[in-house]
């Protein structure tokens, strides 16, 4: 994965690897904590470098906090590749990602 703009998006000096592998019938989701300078709704925040993409969109759940706030975010793996993340950030957003394993969905692929 690669951030969709840095400098919207500040990634965490002590980031993540940002990559999402499947293995074994489990998806691994590692994506970097960031800074956001952008107000967005909805919005692919990674966008597809290398590797795998599902064959239809996949729900990743809950995959960080923002900091400061009694909220979590929800991000979705798309099938171009990117990772949107769901329900917008601020212009003064920490999100505070965390790693998590998920299920590959039935009737999924990967190409």
């Amino acid at each position: 994965m690669q951030w969709q703009d840095t400098a919207s998006f500040v990634p965490a000096s002590y980031g993540a690897s940002n990559t999402i592998t499947v293995r074994d019938g489990l998806i691994f989701v590692d994506l970097s904590s960031f800074r956001s300078t952008v107000k967005v709704g909805d919005y692919s925040v990674w966008l597809f470098k290398a590797g795998v993409k599902p064959s239809k969109t996949i729900g990743l759940g809950c995959v960080a906090n923002v900091a400061g706030i009694a909220y979590s975010k929800q991000a979705r793996w798309n099938a171009n590749g990117s990772v949107t993340l769901i329900g917008g950030v601020g212009s003064s957003d920490i999100v505070q990602c965390f790693s998590k394993i998920i299920p590959v969905p039935d009737g999924v692929e990967f190409v």
